[in-house]
């Protein structure tokens, strides 16, 4: 996500070259060979600063948000199967609203011998991280057993072909305020990523888009099992995901703007240092930047949240419905994209942005290997159905369960 500055460090790990140049290449699965990488200590990840997204933000005076739906069929991936459907129930003055807050329960003063790291650690929230590598820090979500989504310009710069970030560990439900332990920072562990793909139009630098807004700013890593080889999904659950825009709706009830309820989770840096996690609730629109299809939400998130997952029908806890009560007819708790970027100066216009869970002229088909359409399902079918280490797929090892 794009702040006032633009904190990034280059790595030298090498990756098979992408062709770049090519208009489109092959999205290449990246193995992490040294599985050895010390985790860092609290003391450590507490220190590290945000990511942001270097590319400039464009100029968004003339956007408008979309009132139809598109050409595509909706749908979401679960762990029962695929679930589509073209009508979705979200119904709620630019400048657009939102409430943002803490994730934290307990001792609102946030010491760490408090139970206030207690609600970080409840699902849904534990399902989501923060994102540690060489260059900083960024956040990301689980959304399958061992698979966390996070944004492309967390992988690597825009356009820089070979060379990506180092060092990738996921510590779910992390909690670091004055006075956290060492439980309350990584209270599951910290998990080694095994393998990753982002696209390859991202890393070769022809992705669609203009400045920070790109058609496609998502990555995926399967993180290694622990020394007692489990899963981390085993301890935490994970997340559904949507495409083409699950669960919105254009409808007269919000000015035909195609809309739907959106949460989103992070940690951003201007917010307690990028130590607790801050949710953000509100109504989020699809539009185009610069040719690249963005979903549009307000938001006072800043550097830090990038990564961060976009949720529809965020609920820790569904109500048993009675007296011809009924659940929409897109109810899937799903995450639909991640933050990508946002306006350079955190206090005005305060809003954000996500590249779409969504096919696109990159991933034009409706389902890729039974992980549904698009760049998020082409993404997780790149890395499921590659060569894990120990034999066999990561897919059939049952990462992406």
């Amino acid at each position: 996500m794009k702040t006032r500055s633009s904190l990034f460090l280059t790595s030298a790990a090498l990756l098979p070259l992408l062709g770049a140049g090519a208009a489109v290449a092959k999205d290449a699965v990246v193995i992490n060979n040294d599985r050895a990488s010390r985790a860092l200590s609290a003391e450590e990840v507490l220190r590290l600063g945000p990511v942001n997204n270097p590319l400039p933000a464009p100029d968004t005076t003339g956007v408008t948000a979309d009132i139809g739906a598109g050409p595509y069929l909706q749908g979401a991936k679960t762990r029962s199967g695929i679930v589509s459907g073209s009508a979705g129930r979200a119904f709620g003055s630019f400048g657009i609203p939102y409430t943002t807050t803490r994730v934290q329960d307990g001792n609102q003063s946030a010491a760490g011998t408090t139970a206030a790291s207690r609600l970080s650690t409840t699902y849904p929230y534990r399902t989501v991280g923060k994102l540690t590598f060489s260059a900083g820090y960024c956040s990301a979500s689980l959304i399958r057993r061992s698979v966390i989504v996070t944004a492309a310009h967390c992988i690597q710069n825009f356009g820089s072909g070979a060379s990506i970030f180092s060092g990738f560990q996921f510590r779910p439900g992390h909690y670091g305020a004055a006075g956290a332990t060492a439980a309350q920072i990584a209270p599951y562990g910290t998990w080694n990523w095994a393998a990753l793909v982002r696209p390859a139009s991202w890393a070769n630098g022809t992705d669609i888009g203009s400045g920070a807004a790109r058609d496609n700013d998502l990555a995926v890593i399967a993180l290694a099992r622990d020394a007692r080889g489990r899963f981390v999904g085993d301890l935490t659950g994970y997340l559904a995901y949507g495409w083409n825009n699950y669960s919105f709706v254009t409808s007269s009830k919000t000015g035909n703007l195609h809309t739907a309820a959106v949460t989103t989770l992070g940690y951003p840096f201007l917010m307690d240092r990028g130590a607790i996690m801050q949710r953000t609730d509100g109504p989020t629109y699809t539009t185009t930047v610069g040719r690249a299809g963005q979903l549009w939400q307000g938001s006072n998130l800043t550097g830090g949240s990038s990564g961060g997952p976009w949720v529809v029908n965020f609920a820790p806890r569904t109500a048993a419905l009675t007296g011809g009560a009924v659940a929409g007819t897109a109810p899937v708790m799903a995450v639909i994209g991640v933050t990508s970027w946002g306006s350079s100066d955190p206090n005005a216009p305060k809003d954000n942005y996500s590249s779409q869970f969504r096919q696109n002229s990159r991933y034009p088909n409706a389902n890729y290997g039974g992980y549904g359409a698009g760049n998020i399902g082409s993404l997780l079918n790149t890395l499921c159905s590659s060569p894990a280490p120990g034999g066999g797929t990561f897919a059939s090892q049952g990462y992406c369960n």
